[in-house]
């Protein structure tokens, strides 16, 4: 025979909450503490603990290659660099940038400010994300920093072509007012 330990349980405490009271204070909008940044200094720490001014991190930041050239070009040269710059979108794969760059030929507004005409929004945004690339190469190989191309949307309307019977009727009958004479006369109508 075995018997069993006895279980003994502890009696049950009293949880006794402390009573808090809860003053809630309202502020009105005027009296919001006024929050003070401190003015940025023009250097900044970087992560290997150089210090560099607002003038040098500027420079990192620009995509442009500097240079103090200026040499003078034909348009011939721009335009073989120009193509030559189309050449290697089409072997990077850069569909709409080559439709860009091969719709028509840059129009030179003054000297070495040239325009190119894009059709959309779509083409321009292509443009102008790929425009870093594109005048370095055409500034480097020129050896003229000087250059640069803009791009300016040309969104054409769309002319709906006739099909049906009677918009071709239109069509020719506003080229031609005596059509619709003729058709009167005769009491002519579409099959």
């Amino acid at each position: 025979m075995s018997e069993a330990a006895p279980v003994y349980s502890a009696p049950p405490k009293e949880v006794v909450t402390p009573s808090v009271q809860v003053k809630e204070t309202i502020t009105s909008p005027a009296e919001k503490p006024k929050i003070v940044m401190p003015l940025r200094s023009t250097l900044t720490p970087s992560l290997t603990g150089e210090v560099k001014t607002q003038e040098e991190l500027l420079e990192e930041e620009d995509p442009y290659l500097k240079g103090e050239d200026k040499e003078d070009f034909t348009m011939d040269a721009f335009l073989q660099c120009w193509s030559d710059f189309a050449a290697f979108a089409k072997k990077e794969g850069k569909k709409t940038l080559l439709t860009v760059l091969t719709a028509g030929a840059p129009r030179m507004l003054k000297p070495y400010v040239f325009e190119v005409i894009v059709g959309n929004m779509v083409q321009e945004n292509i443009f102008r994300d790929e425009k870093p690339v594109m005048l370095n190469y055409l500034r480097s190989a020129l050896k003229n920093f000087t250059i640069e191309v803009n791009a300016r949307v040309d969104e054409q309307k769309v002319v709906r072509k006739p099909y049906t019977a009677p918009e071709k009727f239109q069509h020719m009958a506003a080229r031609n007012p005596q059509l619709l004479e003729l058709k009167s006369r005769f009491n002519l109508d579409f099959d």
